[in-house]
């Protein structure tokens, strides 16, 4: 499915801007973000753990540590990561909520996952193609919770949105094939 193929360019984009928020520092914050880069998850892993135990920049450690558990798919763990980095001070951007929403699909928490995506839609700064993304992850989130009415409601809004989108008009016809029999007459 569409929201299992972005975790990596999720990734990329905030590993990109832990990068530039640690440049020229050296801590154990910047050595997670170096060995994220390499692709060395569980090395990563294990400097943002430290620095969340040795109180450094634990918004940035915690975020590092949600990427870490998000790249090797415990997203649980990575959910609640995320969860600390907000509480500890990190920014709550749109590309953040994508990945905590996707972190609760995969959870198989539906209901949560909308709430995320619905939210990151009204943060500022958002690309019009994380939008556009949020917007679908949306509708899954709700059809996958068995909320067809509203995954139906959201999704007509869609189509007339981004017309172009032909995964979209399956979409709605698989939808409107769930409609409860008052409707259909």
């Amino acid at each position: 499915m569409r929201w299992n193929d972005i975790g990596k360019r999720i990734a990329a984009a905030v590993l990109l801007s832990l990068t530039f928020c640690l440049a020229g520092c050296s801590s154990q914050v910047a050595d997670g973000t170096a060995l994220l880069e390499e692709q060395d998850y569980e090395g990563a892993r294990e400097a943002f753990q430290q620095a969340v135990e040795d109180g450094e920049n634990l918004g940035e450690a915690y975020r590092g540590l949600g990427i870490c558990y998000w790249e090797q798919e415990d997203y649980e763990n990575a959910l609640e990561a995320f969860e600390n980095a907000l509480d500890n001070g990190t920014e709550a951007t749109a590309t953040l909520y994508n990945m905590m929403g996707l972190c609760e699909l995969n959870a198989g928490t539906a209901n949560r996952a909308a709430y995320y995506f619905e939210n990151g839609q009204k943060k500022e700064g958002a690309s019009a193609e994380l939008l556009q993304e949020m917007a679908f992850n949306e509708i899954i989130a709700y059809e996958k919770a068995g909320d067809y009415e509203t995954a139906r409601y959201r999704l007509e809004d869609y189509v007339e949105d981004y017309p172009e989108d032909t995964r979209a008009a399956k979409e709605l016809e698989f939808l409107n094939t769930q409609a409860p029999e008052s409707e259909a007459e």
